[in-house]
Parts: structure tokens; sequence; C-alpha cells
């Protein structure tokens, strides 16, 4: 080999890097000189047209991406994948023959079923935007049964393909499907409130309209339906619903199982979370305990102290003299108040249930009764009350790990989500905003979601007490512990978070095999549309949800730009650019381009509000927008994984225990940078001595789960 050779081979995998690097910055000009460059010099791979191609597309520029495609996709090597990416060039700039052409010749070039599925995907939805809806219903019905990952998205163009020809019961089987499975299409959820609402499915469409509210509350159409249907409704509105309803306490304050933790440390749970961040307000519910309580007030003053088990008390906010009124089950009036009060069992196995629960707005709230352990504390509020209830930490995570991970999981698998939404718990403690209802955490999906006793296995009852007080920590302190369902194959590395306590997680392959590093735009596109060869964790997991792990949104350019003119005028979108993302390939900022101006979106929560509200699963995604004219039509968003990919992955850590991994391996395949300790034996809380010397490891600093706050004389001695 010549020195030559040497050096063009060095500047070749210098150029490459470089490329790649530019691509991940949003720097789409510099990246497309070094793809260039490589043509020039006769480089057949990494394939440089591809390469420019995807930079083209990411950069809003279509018309240079088409021709880029057809130079990739005519070499003998290109496969069905280059050959998708041809179709969906084509389809962009509505050239519908020529990518039907395409997506029919990547199904002779594929070879897996996942390029087939998405060739027929192709075909489906090239056929619906040609006006000819029968044409489309073969090849998707091909699609949804050649690959798992675009079932749903197969699902809900076949509902509109039969829409659009009059069959309505077909329509309303394929949305059925689409939901049963991805519940988060938030798309097909629309789709069957319209759909409803037109065939006069009154209870049907009120209930769509309900699920649609879900997602988003600012949803004009879906309140509309809603309201429209709402005098059809027969009964009590939350029978027709199915919402939970529990007639008695479920837990008995004499039992002697499940054991009582040995620590009584609480944490405040605000039931009944809203969308706003805070327990929703309430007019009326009705209360039961399972053992004798009493009542008691601000300071601890006791109201009244002859509660008894089972006995129903109602508690009503009256709105003419802003007060909350307490009734027993003769409707007597008990007691009235404007101050929070309490409900403390007698028991230490007490619990109490709220039932029946009446709200000034319960969109996006879990109606559901729910019965937690401890005390329940009433706080009154100009508009009704909110409600807190304050129970054993150890004792709130049965319901939170038995929500968190699915019936048949591993004990090794639930141990390590113990452990984790343990960890989570306490830092929240340490560092929850200040708030007049001083709650820890809510019940909600916020950090983790409890619906109290009802919720609860006795397998992750039995991983929670096998690991009493066992948590993550970090510096001397309990660490952060962030979880997401599903990492898409890899977790996201915690310093392109913004949030405090987050540089320590590193990002990790979430596969048996280690995942091949992307060097080029084309590996990363791969890796979105098609599992890695070697696997990936969540495979192993039971009963794992595909559309977790791939999933495909079909978005309306309509749809957004409505969202977009009720903050900002930017006119008609002409290009959607990506800005930037991490090294992980999640998107960090995203920019649309109107006729009036450009508007941009960064972070999960402002890209989610922007493109699907509640249901973008994550932003491991990438875009291909097609145009009518000038203009965006729809969005196609190929997506990975759910939420923002930091530390725990519930659906890997599943896989993992199925294949053999113990608790500890799994936390340490997540949480490489943090250590197991115990904080209730081998670490004393502040202020507080040690009851015992014996714990998980050797460890001599304080486990402090509150947040520091210097005190008077610390700051003046510094």
């Amino acid at each position: 080999m010549t020195l030559a050779v040497v050096a063009i081979g060095a500047d070749v995998e210098q150029t490459v890097r470089d490329s790649y690097g530019a691509f991940l910055q949003g720097r789409y000009e510099d990246a497309g000189s070094g793809w260039r460059y490589l043509a020039s010099l006769g480089v057949a791979t990494p394939r440089p047209e591809a390469n420019e191609a995807l930079s083209d597309r990411d950069a809003g520029r279509p018309d240079s991406a088409m021709p880029l495609w057809i130079k990739a996709s005519v070499l003998d090597t290109a496969d069905g994948f280059l050959w998708n990416q041809r179709g969906w060039s084509f389809l962009a700039l509505n050239r519908i023959r020529d990518a039907k052409e395409s997506f029919g010749k990547a199904i002779d070039r594929s070879s897996s079923t996942a390029t087939q599925a998405e060739a027929n995907l192709g075909l489906g939805l090239a056929a619906l935007l040609d006006a000819k809806p029968k044409a489309a219903l073969e090849p998707l019905k091909r699609a949804g049964v050649s690959g798992p990952f675009a079932v749903a998205a197969s699902a809900r163009l076949s509902a509109e393909a039969y829409f659009a020809n009059g069959d309505y019961p077909s329509s309303l089987s394929y949305l059925r499907q689409a939901m049963e499975v991805d519940p988060f299409d938030r798309d097909a959820v629309r789709a069957l409130v319209r759909l409803l609402d037109r065939i006069g499915d009154n209870r049907g469409a009120w209930l769509a309209a309900r699920r649609a509210l879900a997602f988003d509350t600012n949803d004009a159409e879906a309140r509309r339906v809603l309201k429209r249907n709402r005098p059809y409704i027969q009964g009590d509105p939350d029978a027709a619903a199915g919402v939970r309803r529990i007639s008695r306490p479920m837990l008995s304050a004499s039992l002697e199982e499940p054991p009582l933790p040995a620590t009584n440390r609480p944490i405040r749970v605000g039931l009944y979370g809203a969308p706003d961040g805070r327990p929703a307000v309430l007019t009326r519910c009705y209360i039961m305990a399972n053992s004798s309580f009493r009542v008691t007030s601000v300071g601890d003053a006791t109201m009244r102290d002859n509660g008894q088990g089972f006995d129903q008390w109602e508690i009503e906010f009256r709105s003419e003299s802003n007060v909350v009124e307490v009734r027993d089950a003769a409707r007597n009036l008990l007691f009235v108040s404007k101050q929070p009060f309490s409900f403390i069992p007698a028991s230490p196995r007490g619990s109490i249930l709220v039932k029946s629960a009446k709200f000034i707005d319960d969109v996006g709230v879990d109606l559901g009764d729910r019965e937690h352990r401890g005390i329940l504390e009433v706080i009154p509020n100009p508009w009704g009350f909110r409600l807190v209830a304050e129970t054993p930490l150890e004792l709130y995570l049965n319901g939170v790990v038995s929500l968190a991970l699915p019936n048949g999981s591993t004990p090794d698998a639930l141990k390590a989500q113990a452990v984790v939404s343990r960890t989570a718990a306490l830092w929240t403690v340490g560092h929850r905003p200040e708030s007049p209802e001083r709650f820890d955490v809510l019940d909600d999906r916020s950090l983790q979601s409890t619906i109290g006793v009802s919720g609860e296995m006795r397998s992750a009852g039995e991983a929670v007490l096998a690991t009493e007080g066992i948590v993550l920590s970090e510096g001397g302190l309990v660490s952060r512990a962030p979880q997401h369902e599903d990492s898409g194959g890899i977790t996201e590395d915690g310093k392109t978070s913004t949030e405090p306590g987050m540089e320590s997680f590193t990002s990790v392959n979430d596969s048996p095999a280690p995942l091949p590093p992307w060097s080029t735009p084309l590996d990363f596109e791969r890796f979105i549309h098609e599992l890695p060869t070697g696997g990936l964790y969540s495979e192993a997991a039971p009963g794992r949800a595909s559309a977790l792990v791939r999933w495909v949104r079909i978005l309306d350019m309509k749809d957004i730009r409505t969202r977009i003119e009720a903050t900002q005028k930017i006119g008609r979108i002409r290009a959607i650019r990506i800005a930037g993302r991490t090294k992980t390939g999640r998107i960090k900022t995203l920019q649309l381009v109107g006729s009036a101006g450009t508007l941009s979106a960064t972070g999960f929560s402002e890209i989610q509000k922007l493109l699907s509200p509640g249901s973008l699963r994550s932003t491991l995604f990438t875009l291909q927008p097609l145009y009518d004219g000038k203009y965006i039509s729809k969005i196609i968003v190929w997506g990975a994984g759910t939420g923002l990919g930091y530390g725990f992955a519930r659906s890997g850590a599943i896989g993992q225990g199925a294949r053999g991994s113990g608790w500890k391996e799994i936390l340490a395949h997540y949480f490489p940078n943090q250590q197991i300790r115990d904080v209730n034996h081998a670490l004393p809380l502040p202020g507080a001595p040690a009851t015992s010397t014996h714990g998980v490891g050797p460890y001599r600093r304080t486990l402090n789960y509150r947040l520091h706050k210097p005190t008077e004389a610390t700051t003046q001695k510094k």
C-alpha cells in the first residue's frame, strides 16, 4: 500500500467524520460539501449521494434531494431501503407515478420484512394521494402483515381509504385496530371522533372526544363534539365512560399481609393529577376508610374523633359560601371548613378510598376511584378543593411499580424498577417546587403514575419489600433517576439536558450486542426504519408493544398550522428544517419556515406540542415532508422509542430480566456512574443517627434526599 493511498484513506475518514458532525449540528451546507468531495474522489462507501440527499431533506430542500436519490439507487448494490427513500423523495414532490415505480422496485430488492412493509405503506399512501382509495387497500393490507412497525399506520390509512369509499363499518374497524396497536396515535383517535360523529353514534363520538382531549386539551374540534353529544348520554356520564369504580376499601386493616415496611418515611401524593401540573380541583367526592379514623385541622386540632370504618362521608364545595361541607351517609352536616383538614386512620394499615369525584374541569384527568394508605388531606381553595394523600413511601411504591411494569415481568426487573422508582420519588421530595398543597409527586404520568391499592400486584410488592430503602446515589446524595418506556435502542446522554443533576447519565446501547457506531446520516436513517441486526433487549420482553420500539406518524399540516396560528402568524409552511441533533440522533431544535416567518421549537415538550400533542413518542425520529406545490401538505414521521430517553428504559429492563440478568446488573447497565446504597441502614438521614451499621456496601457519607439550603449561620461563615 502506497503512502498516497494511505493518505487518501485518512482523508476520506476525516471527511466522513466532519460531514456527519456537520449534519448533526444542522450545518447542512458544510455536510453537503463533504459528501460532494467524497463523490468527486469516486468513493462508493459510505454512499455520498444518499448522505447528501438526507442532508438536503433535513435542510428543507426536496428538489435537490431527489436527483441524489436517483444516483444512489441506480447502482447494482442498491437495496430495497435505498429504493424506498427514492420513492419517498418522488412522493414528496407529488411525482406519484415515479414514487409507485420506486416502491415496487424496493419490494423486489427488499431483504427484510420491515423494508417490504415500508414500500407497501408507500404504495398505499401514493394511491390515496392520487385519489384512488380502492387501489390503496391491497398494498396497505400487505404492509400490515409484513412488518410489525407499519401495522398502526397501515390500519389508519386503510380506514381513510374505506371512509373515502363510503364503507364506514370497515373504516371504523381499522381505526379501532390502529388504536389497539398504538394507543398513542392521536390522529387515529381524531379520525374516530369525526367518523362516529358523522354516522350519528352519539355515545361513541362522546367517548372518542374525551379520549382525544386527553392528548390535547386545546383540541377545539373534540370539545365541540363532546359538547354536542353530551345531551345524548343517559345516566351517569362517568359510568358511560367506563370510569373505574370501587364500592368499598379493598385493603383490610386487620390482615398482617403484606408486611409493613421497617420505616415510615412519608411522601405526599397529589391525587387526580391534571395537565397543569397540579392536583385537579374537585367540587365533590365521597370517602370511606377501612378503619376508625379522626379528622384534624391545621395544627392537629381535632374536628371529629368518631369516624368509623366503612362509613361513607361526603365532601362538597359550596360555591355560594366558599366553604367545604362534610356530611355523613344520612346527609347530616358534620362540619364545614375553609382551612385544610385531614382524615387520619387509626390503624397502621389504614387506607382511605376516594369515590365518585367531580371536578371543575376533568379533561386529561384519570377520574377513577382510588384507595391510598395513610392520611388524606383536603385543601380548600376559592373554586373547590384539592386532595393530597400522605402515605409511607415504601407502600406508595407498591402501586407505582405495579403500573410501571406489566404482569409477568421477572422479579429482578421488578426489583430494578423498585429501586429506580424509590430513587426518583426521594429526589423529587428534596427538589419539589413550593405549592399551597405541598405535594411531592402527582399520581399521573408526570413522574410515575399510581392508582393506589387497586392497581397493586403481589409480585411488585415483593420487589419493593426486597429492596426496601435501596436507592441510586451520587456524590453522597440520592441521584436523579430518569426513566422512560423504551429507548428505541440507545439511551440519551445526560449532558444534553438543561436540568440539574443529569450530567452523569451516559448514553448506553440498549442491546445484547454492541451497536455499530453511526458514521453517516444513512446509518442513522436505517437504524430508525429498521431494528439493528443484533436485536434489542426489548425484543426479549414478554408482551412487548412494537409501537414503543418503532412507530410511524402521518401528520396533516393543516392541523399543525392551526396550532401555530394560535401563537404566531408565519403563513403557509414552505419547509421544515432540523436545526440540530444530539449524538444519539435525537432532535434538539425544529424549525418551520412559513411564507410570513419562521417558528422554532426546542426540546421534546415544545416539539411534541407543535407536531402532535401527547402523541409524538420521542424526539428520536426522522422527517419526510410531502409537498403540494410550494407548501407542505403532510409530514411522515419515522420514530423510535419513547420519552426523553434518559436513564432507565423499562422495556429494556424487562428484556434483560427475561434474559437472566440480576437487578443489580440491570441498574449498572443504565446507571454506570451511580452507586447502589441503603438510606435506611448504612446511611443516616440528616440529623438522625444511623440505626444499623450494615447495608449495601461500605459508604460513609450521609445520603441526604433533601435539597441543601444554606442557613443564616453558614451564609455568614462564608
